[in-house]
């Protein structure tokens, strides 16, 4: 009897896994060539697969996940405005989702702004995602952002959240302080400045994070009211750094001040004089940040995706091909990491800096152009800094 009932049951997980096979078979006849045409073409390819087989780098040849850094003997910061309502992109999977995988094999603290809840991207995301990582979240005060859906989730909430990897201790949460001076679109919302202390490796770091104004206009580019906000918000950040530091600096003598955030005014490791370069000189700022430019000039190892042709916009490709459809013109780095001046912040001398931008890449195949992959969103792609201080 035992014998009668194993035949059959052997021959139905047979039968099973042929199915299965041949069914395999079948998906891949189905599955076009990714020919010069789609690699030129991301929504066709998009239109052409399954959503698995268009982030699979196999099939997708010009599909390229992140860069790595290696955080050994060193501070690593990423920051990312992750956008609240992508809700184009399923569970914070797939393109941001490689993303931030990548990026988190060398980032002690990762930043987010927009990071509010109404459409649990945070819940059903990166929080649980993160966590499987060996990362703790934090939050302004505690104040996770889920209001109650009605319409007003952005009320009174700045949208700021912060992770640090295990390792890297939380020694002291500081302060949220909103600005004073908000405009246009975000006059409901709770922006401002806040930060942490962490340790690693017997040394402190102090962490801030921030997202400026959108205003009327974004890249100071003429509109009064706006630019004048962000210049205000950029004054209000070095004043309330400045405080944080002074006020803890006896109980931990500050080793690195990393200021990360978007700041709506682009940045670029390749120009000298950019938006964001006008921000920090119009808020008497420059003296107490460095920048990507900067960076550059002192000799950072910069990523392979740190280049000219790596902006928020790329070049050849002014039309965002992707659902959120917000992508116009060529911008920059408009989420980036400052680096606290020594002589401002009383901190010591980096030895080693590391900076790129962190996001997948769409290339044609013969790797010329550089193109928008199907989901994206506009200036919202991070970037990561290392610091080696030599203390």
């Amino acid at each position: 009897m035992q014998l009668h009932r194993l035949v059959p049951s052997s021959l139905s997980l047979s039968i099973a896994i042929l199915v299965l096979a041949l069914a395999g078979d079948a998906r891949a006849d189905s599955t076009p060539a990714f020919d010069a045409n789609y690699a030129s073409h991301p929504k066709t390819w998009f239109d052409s697969v399954s959503e698995t087989d268009y982030f699979n780098p196999s099939l997708t040849r010009s599909w390229q996940l992140n860069e790595t850094c290696d955080d050994t003997g060193a501070f690593t910061m990423a920051s990312y405005n992750i956008f609240h309502n992508v809700p184009f992109v399923t569970d914070f999977g797939d393109e941001m989702e490689q993303s931030l995988g990548k990026v988190t094999k060398c980032a002690d603290v990762l930043v987010f702004q927009e990071a509010w809840d109404y459409d649990d991207i945070i819940e059903d995301g990166p929080k649980a995602d993160l966590a499987t990582r060996g990362y703790s979240m934090l939050t302004p005060s505690g104040y996770y952002c889920d209001d109650p859906m009605d319409g007003a989730i952005e009320n009174d909430c700045s949208g700021l959240m912060l992770f640090y990897k295990s390792g890297t201790t939380l020694v002291k949460e500081l302060p949220f302080q909103a600005f004073t001076d908000v405009n246009g679109p975000d006059v409901h919302k709770e922006k401002g400045v806040w930060g942490a202390i962490l340790a690693k490796g017997g040394l402190y770091y102090y962490v801030f994070t921030t997202h400026f104004t959108y205003g009327s206009n974004s890249h100071l580019d003429g509109d009064a009211a706006s630019d004048s906000s962000r210049i205000s918000n950029m004054k209000q950040s070095l004043a309330y750094l400045r405080a944080q530091v002074t006020a803890n600096r006896a109980s931990y003598p500050p080793a690195t001040v990393l200021f990360g955030g978007d700041f709506n005014a682009d940045f670029t490791s390749t120009a000298a004089s950019t938006k964001g370069h006008q921000l920090l000189m119009q808020a008497v700022a420059d003296s107490a940040f460095s920048e990507p430019y900067a960076y550059r000039q002192a000799g950072a190892v910069m990523g392979a995706y740190e280049s000219a042709s790596f902006q928020s916009n790329w070049v050849g490709s002014s039309v965002d091909t992707g659902p959120n459809g917000m992508a116009t013109g060529v911008k920059a780095d408009f989420d980036t990491v400052l680096l606290g001046k020594p002589a401002t912040f009383g901190t010591c001398q980096a030895q080693v800096l590391g900076y790129s931008g962190w996001a997948p890449g769409w290339k044609t195949l013969d790797g010329v152009q550089r193109l928008w992959p199907y989901y994206t969103h506009s200036d919202h792609y991070g970037r990561w800094l290392k610091v080696k201080p030599g203390c």
